[in-house]
């Protein structure tokens, strides 16, 4: 804003009494105010009109391209690396036609800002800067930005989340429709995760989803009314599936467990289910020769269920993750190590009926464990961090988060661990 009176140009923002006062804008919206204690708020509404909202501040932390910083004036061309008239402007500023400024004159054979803006040279190497959330937002922009960002290659590692409501389009009739799932296979998505889905709607997400026969690899399902007959239905039709998650999935039983699970799987994780008891761990260690990973949390599995394990599971099981098993105890620990001889990550948190002679087992028979949990184990005294220091020469990471009888004298046996990174002791209260 510029004053009649002198000529001068007022800052954007001033400060005073600890406020940010924004000037009105031309279209009467009304002035806002936010505390010193919103600096990123504070910059984002206070920034100077020459740096694009669009371009990401992870941009000023690349060296592999040619960006001074975000401070100064940077063209599309810059980032291609191609010529461009010192006056280009930056991408999203004086691309509209009627533009009040004047447009400069380009250097022969120099492209047009337009041009750069769906250049897909260009487009590729700049969408790696942004979030997933951001990518989502600028896919919408215009087809040519929806193009580039489709492909594959900028969703790898993701998990698409459906709820039951996001599946179905509600037809003016009151009918319910299902959604295209298109979006999804263009961008080559191989894992879903569905939340509160029957037995129907996974039928229709297979029938819907052109990748679900071969491309899918991992499902997981949350809070779900999936029966026996609905677990077996997906993992035939399902053929790819090797990753398989089941939490908080009450009405499948142990019974589905033996019908429905083959041997193509290689991870499977069980939480909050409530009828997974000792039968359910034999069907996975009978039907299941090639499982590398295994993350149970279930309250009524016992001793018994660890000594289900096989030959073969000792070979290929490197992960075993036993989370709030309450009913295992040392007699427990003495089945597993025999079985799994070969873990690499073991982790008996919440199982607080394991005491030091548990991990002494674990520590003279598990040599080749990197990572273990022993959190929530409150049996746990300085003795069983002896163990830990005399035998597991390759351990990582030690997990000892509420193990409430460790002192100072047990960390003094891990002092001698040259291979230890990660030492967590949350909550420790005599440390």
């Amino acid at each position: 804003m510029s004053n009649p009176r002198n000529g001068d140009t007022k800052p954007p923002c001033l400060p005073r009494n600890g406020l940010v006062k924004i000037p009105t804008q031309p279209n009467s919206l009304s002035s806002a105010s936010i505390t010193k204690g919103t600096p990123a708020m504070k910059n984002r509404l206070c920034q100077p009109s020459s740096v694009p909202a669009i371009l990401s501040p992870a941009l000023a932390h690349r060296s592999d391209l040619p960006i001074p910083s975000l401070a100064s004036p940077l063209s599309l061309a810059a980032l291609a690396g191609v010529s461009s008239p010192p006056s280009a402007s930056l991408v999203g500023l004086n691309m509209g036609e009627g533009s009040e400024q004047p447009s400069p004159e380009r250097l022969p054979g120099s492209p047009s800002e337009r041009q750069l803006a769906v250049d897909e040279k260009i487009l590729n190497r700049l969408f790696w800067y942004f979030s997933a959330c951001e990518k989502c937002v600028l896919a919408q922009v215009c087809k040519a930005w929806r193009r580039v960002l489709y492909q594959p290659k900028f969703w790898v590692g993701l998990t698409p989340v459906l709820h039951t409501k996001e599946l179905y389009n509600v037809l003016p009739g009151g009918e319910k429709e299902f959604v295209s799932l298109q979006g999804f296979a263009v961008r080559g998505f191989d894992g879903f995760c569905l939340v509160g889905v029957s037995d129907l709607d996974i039928c229709e997400f297979i029938d819907n989803y052109p990748l679900s026969k071969k491309g899918v690899k991992s499902m997981s399902l949350k809070r779900s009314t999936i029966t026996d007959a609905g677990l077996e239905v997906m993992l035939e039709q399902m053929q790819g599936v090797v990753r398989l998650e089941l939490s908080g999935c009450n009405d499948f039983t142990e019974a589905g467990l033996w019908s429905s699970l083959n041997a193509r799987i290689t991870a499977l994780s069980v939480s909050d289910c409530i009828n997974v008891a000792d039968d359910a761990i034999a069907a996975i260690s009978q039907l299941l020769p090639n499982l590398t990973e295994l993350n149970l949390q279930a309250y009524h599995v016992t001793d018994t269920a660890l000594a289900y394990f096989t030959a073969k599971q000792g070979y290929t099981t490197h992960t075993l993750r036993l989370n709030s098993c309450w009913e295992i105890t040392n007699h427990g620990v003495v089945n597993m190590v025999h079985s799994l001889p070969n873990l690499s990550v073991l982790s008996l948190s919440g199982c607080s009926k394991v005491t030091d002679d548990g991990v002494e087992l674990v520590a003279e028979n598990l040599r080749k464990l990197r990572s273990l949990d022993l959190s929530w184990c409150p049996r746990i005294t300085d003795m069983a961090l002896e163990y830990i220091a005399c035998d597991l020469h390759k351990l990582e990471e030690l997990v000892l988060d509420r193990c409430v009888r460790i002192t100072d004298t047990g960390l003094s046996y891990l002092s001698t661990m040259s291979s230890l990174r990660s030492l967590y002791l949350r909550w420790c209260c005599q440390v």
